[in-house]
């Protein structure tokens, strides 16, 4: 499907995504240790 900008996961059709224009989100992020740094 995609993945998500911000927490850049796989996002599968289990409706837990939206689309904005072309760009699939979560529309909440699954809850894991954060590996990526955050501004």
């Amino acid at each position: 499907m995609g993945t998500c900008p911000k927490c850049k996961r796989k996002i599968r059709h289990n409706g837990n995504h939206i689309k904005l224009g072309q760009v699939w989100y979560h529309k909440a992020c699954p809850e894991r240790p954060a590996k990526a740094k955050q501004p």
